[in-house]
């Protein structure tokens, strides 16, 4: 009776199994992207209609899979997202290697797609950081522009012709700077660098800057210019204040005033016209009255 029973369920289960696998599609062409120590899991988006559709990503590395029975642990800012993306820049923070697997839920119905391949941060692509050179100030800036937040700089500086007696400097903090003194208007001075990942020991080389060393003014001279500017204020204040005084009469005489001919006074009037503008009015008519005599009157 059980294998009968067995028989009987066995068509709806495989059924059931048929159905419920074709409605889960799985994400495509799943890929980890990492550049200068930032990891980020892409994946195709899912090919299906689903009213909702989310993410949830999951790793497991060598210390999950041998110390915790091959546990795998919720990738903290990547669970139940819509983004077809996640930063494990944080997540992936050893030298091992990283099983990855995304959750597709659609709709309630959930499936798993792994990464190929296991991912180690060993593997991050390096870019060379963007050496800048500022010969304007003293001392002379060196710079260097960079996303890695946690690598060392290697400052190689020499005169042109003179490598063999270069000086290595180590730039080992945020913000990457180094300030050093050179003698200027003589050969030009070159630098080259190299940037150091010691967490996952990897180097990138910078390119050679060969730059010249202008001359820049010293330190007594602009005090020297700037008094030298008073001085000739002074004593153009001076010589603008002498002559005021000593030529100020005899500019008066070139140009005094010339009184007014007695001519003009007399026929200037005494008073000044005031002119009104006369307001019209409504005209009138010129009434003639007779002249009534009254009894008694002669």
């Amino acid at each position: 009776m059980g294998s009968g029973l067995i028989k009987s369920l066995f068509p709806l289960l495989l059924h059931f199994t048929i159905n419920y696998s074709s409605t889960l599609p799985t994400p495509l062409n799943t890929s980890m992207h990492s550049v200068n120590m930032k990891h980020i899991l892409k994946w195709s988006p899912l090919q299906a209609s689903c009213s909702t559709v989310n993410y949830s990503v999951q790793f497991q590395g060598e210390y999950e899979f041998y110390k915790l029975n091959g546990t795998w642990m919720n990738a903290y800012d990547c669970q139940e997202i819509s983004e077809n993306r996640c930063d494990l820049t944080h997540d992936l923070a050893s030298n091992s290697d990283y099983s990855i697997r995304i959750n597709t839920n659609c709709d309630g119905h959930k499936s798993w797609t792994q990464l190929p391949a296991t991912f180690n941060r060993r593997d991050t692509v390096l870019l060379a950081p963007k050496m800048t050179v500022n010969v304007e100030g003293d001392p002379i800036q060196v710079s260097f522009s960079t996303t890695l937040s946690d690598m060392t700089v290697n400052l190689k500086v020499w005169k042109e012709g003179d490598e063999q007696n270069a000086l290595i400097y180590a730039i080992r903090a945020y913000p990457y700077q180094f300030s050093i003194a050179a003698h200027r208007g003589q050969e030009k001075m070159c630098f080259r660098a190299e940037a150091v990942v010691e967490a996952i020991n990897k180097i990138c080389s910078i390119d050679t800057q060969c730059v010249i060393i202008p001359e820049q003014t010293s330190d007594f001279v602009k005090p020297m210019i700037v008094s030298v500017a008073v001085v000739v204020a002074v004593v153009m204040a001076f010589i603008l204040g002498w002559s005021a005084t000593h030529f100020g009469p005899q500019i008066k005489e070139i140009c005094h005033r010339e009184p007014i001919p007695s001519v003009l006074l007399d026929d200037w009037p005494t008073s000044t016209t005031i002119l009104c503008t006369a307001v019209p009015l409504e005209p009138t008519d010129l009434l003639l009255l007779p002249a009534v005599q009254l009894e008694g009157t002669v």
